[in-house]
């Protein structure tokens, strides 16, 4: 159970940042991020069937775009952006 629509879990932030990072391809944190998160984490662990097993099924996950949620999700991301960025701000005119 989440948190409600657009309504994000730190843990769902950093998956959909992570992912950024990892692959390029950015995930909106109200539909296409959560939907993804909780795939990972739910379903494919519990995967009981086996059908995910072995590499010989393939899974087809629609992204759905919604890149535009991110800007409300400003606020909630910074402190893990700038705590786990890979990437260092440049000084170049010496106030920072």
């Amino acid at each position: 159970q989440g948190l409600g629509y657009a309504t994000s879990a730190p843990e769902e932030l950093s998956f959909c940042r992570q992912f950024c990072w990892d692959t390029g391809i950015s995930l909106d944190p109200v539909y296409s991020g959560k939907a993804l998160y909780h795939f990972m984490q739910n379903v494919l662990p519990n995967d009981v069937t086996g059908q995910f097993e072995g590499g010989n099924d393939n899974v087809l996950f629609w992204h759905t775009g919604g890149s535009l949620g991110l800007f409300d999700k400003c606020d909630q991301m910074q402190a893990d952006l700038l705590e786990n960025s890979p990437l260092n701000r440049l000084d170049v005119d010496g106030k920072n």
